[in-house]
């Protein structure tokens, strides 16, 4: 991609790279380390960035990995503490290169200007969902189905029983089912 000031664009991205990566990490440091680390790694490869996909989405992308690798080294430090309070609640991708770039034939673009709009707009409204579930909650969500963690690898990084962790996701998915139909309109 052609901008003349990267840095601004990816300036723009960082306070929601940073509120992703608190929701998932033990520390503002670590979340930090890895907000940064994302960020040089998209510095790195921004002439491979062909604008293809948004670049919140690259930048997510490449922050995901950095996260994963996060929680996989917090495994060998002190426990976060038992979640069961809480009553609301290896591999990488092969769309990637070794450095964390997009991989250049991983996307074909054939979705039509309407779709995306409409895909955008959910988006939306699932951030503004994620944002109400409580904190704990959501960052479980967010390691089973958006850094793809399994469920052994979640309960032993949070130490966390499999029966809560279980109920915990599945009363997350109702929350943002409910809320993501109410955003659409479809409930009144």
């Amino acid at each position: 991609m052609s901008d003349a000031d990267p840095w601004r664009q990816l300036a723009q991205e960082r306070p929601f790279l940073l509120r992703l990566a608190r929701l998932q990490l033990a520390s503002a440091a670590d979340a930090e380390d890895a907000v940064q680390e994302a960020l040089l790694g998209a510095m790195k490869a921004w002439d491979s960035y062909a604008g293809r996909a948004g670049l919140r989405s690259w930048l997510t992308a490449i922050l995901r990995h950095k996260i994963v690798d996060a929680i996989r080294a917090r495994r060998f430090q002190a426990p976060l503490p038992d979640s069961t309070s809480n009553d609301g609640g290896g591999e990488f991708d092969p769309l990637f290169t070794s450095d964390d770039a997009w991989h250049p034939d991983s996307f074909v673009d054939t979705v039509c200007g309407a779709t995306k709009e409409a895909e955008r707009q959910l988006l939306d409204i699932i951030e503004v969902c994620m944002n109400r579930l409580p904190e704990d909650t959501a960052r479980l969500f967010l390691m089973r189905e958006y850094l793809g963690m399994e469920l052994k690898e979640i309960e032993a990084s949070c130490t966390i029983s499999s029966g809560n962790l279980r109920v915990t996701l599945y009363r997350a998915r109702m929350r943002l089912r409910e809320c993501a139909v109410r955003g659409w309109g479809e409930l009144e």
